[in-house]
């Protein structure tokens, strides 16, 4: 049980800091996610990551589809009904900021999974962009990559 707690403080605050950060600044832009579906668990995770997360992309017609892999989630949500919310907002012109968090709703387990995690952007004109990807396993930093569509 005292695995599970840690993970789920972690969320609780990532969702309470992204709602903060949201309300704080109104000129930041959500922009529409879709198709949000992971790959279900892939590796039983020992510690926080066990490989580096790396970002896979294709761009076309307004769209940007990203693959988030090697994100760590509890294992009730790498499980086939879990959910991962994924929101987008854009900083400025060129930082997207991405929370991707674990639906309140997930069973819990008490174990953690590494999953690919996939989500569409619409809206994205040609350009370079940094994609910051907030979760509960990137603290103190957020992950990071520079794109350019």
């Amino acid at each position: 049980m005292k695995h599970i707690l840690k993970p789920l403080a972690i969320v609780a605050m990532s969702a309470a800091l992204m709602t903060a950060f949201q309300c704080e600044n109104e000129n930041h832009e959500p922009i529409n996610s879709y198709n949000a579906h992971h790959t279900g668990c892939l590796i039983h995770a020992t510690k926080v990551l066990e490989q580096d997360e790396t970002v896979e992309y294709s761009y076309a017609d307004g769209v940007l589809h990203v693959i988030h892999h090697g994100m760590t989630v509890n294992c009730g949500t790498a499980a086939e009904e879990g959910i991962i919310d994924v929101a987008v907002i854009r900083s400025n012109e060129t930082t997207i900021d991405i929370y991707e968090t674990e639906n309140e709703n997930n069973a819990q387990a008490n174990c953690i999974c590494e999953v690919d995690n996939e989500f569409d952007i619409h809206g994205l004109e040609h350009g370079s962009y940094t994609l910051v990807f907030h979760s509960w396993n990137t603290a103190p930093e957020p992950h990071s990559v520079t794109i350019t569509i």
